[in-house]
């Protein structure tokens, strides 16, 4: 299923920062920019999970998982108690979230491949951000949230307030360098954080770390983002 504008972050996820005119606040680090955007348009790029080389379709995967996580996020919003294939629907999401991440800013880059096609026929390629979306689903060093069995572990919503998200809002939390994740934070809404695993301490520079951990889209309630500081952002990452 071919879409032409297709969200990197989800758009039934990021309407719960939009006000009563579904206007957000949006920073695209990657262009130095930062404007108010409907929800509806907000972190859209044309065709960027198109592959060119592999016939799966991604966007259909990617629409499976947000049609079932995003009722359990809602319900994770609202107090309500998670089922356990729903805890799994919100895993899924995490790890769709987190894949979109990690290429956020690769948009536009196409890496040259050679294909061999059946019959034993080479063929020169370039390999979309699609492409290597589904390529990066078999390798192994790559992290899944699936494989640590996070149905498991404790689960909370916390209350906050004036939280960001964006492309790289999946915050992986250790108690040392080097030591197992324990804990998985993902803001639900400006004013609510699921915390899966051990808790965190109230103080928690939640905001920085996700600007940090972002590749390029931040999003925020209208009027809560400082724009100017895309463009500070953009051309502190461009010198390296």
């Amino acid at each position: 299923m071919t879409v032409k504008g297709a969200h990197m972050v989800s758009k039934g996820y990021i309407r719960a920062w939009a006000d009563a005119r579904n206007v957000v606040d949006v920073l695209d680090l990657q262009d130095g920019r930062g404007y108010p955007s409907s929800y509806l348009s907000a972190t859209v790029v044309s065709y960027v999970y198109d592959p060119k080389v592999l016939t799966r379709d991604l966007e259909d995967d990617y629409s499976q998982i947000e049609n079932s996580g995003t009722p359990a996020i809602v319900k994770l919003r609202k107090g309500h108690t998670l089922t356990a294939a729903e805890r799994s629907a919100v895993i899924a999401f995490l790890d769709m979230h987190l894949d979109r991440g990690r290429y956020a800013d690769q948009t536009k880059i196409r890496i040259p491949a050679v294909v061999l096609k059946t019959g034993g026929r080479i063929e020169n390629a370039e390999l979309t951000l699609g492409d290597r979306l589904l390529l990066s689903q078999s390798i192994q060093d790559v992290l899944r949230l699936t494989t640590l069995g996070l149905e498991q572990w404790p689960w909370q919503v916390r209350k906050a307030k004036h939280l960001a998200t964006g492309d790289g809002a999946v915050l992986l939390w250790r108690p040392t360098d080097g030591a197992d994740i324990s804990t998985i934070s993902f803001p639900l809404s400006p004013t609510q954080l699921l915390v899966i695993g051990q808790n965190l301490p109230d103080d928690a520079p939640l905001n920085p770390l996700l600007a940090k951990n972002s590749k390029r889209w931040i999003v925020g309630v209208k009027g809560t983002l400082n724009f100017n500081k895309a463009a500070v952002i953009a051309a502190r990452r461009s010198q390296g």
